[in-house]
């Protein structure tokens, strides 16, 4: 017996809010790993984090993070 177009569509909006939800859970979690390795940085007599940059002046947390952010900014 098909289901009926109603329960055909709750269904599919279900399937939508979960797909949903796993993604920002999976951004979050993202999140906490970077700023669990900002937090493990050292910091200046001030207590502020440094963030430095290689020779050529880059910084790979700093690209992460960048990246992060265009990817999740909604």
């Amino acid at each position: 017996m098909p289901l009926d177009p109603a329960r055909r569509h709750q269904i599919e909006q279900d399937a939508i809010t979960a797909a949903w939800e796993a993604e920002r859970l999976a951004a979050c979690d993202d999140a906490i790993a970077l700023l669990r390795e900002i937090a493990d940085l050292e910091r200046d007599d001030d207590g502020d984090v440094i963030i430095g940059t290689d020779t050529d002046g880059h910084n790979d947390l700093m690209s992460r993070i960048v990246s992060f952010l265009a990817t999740h900014d909604q």
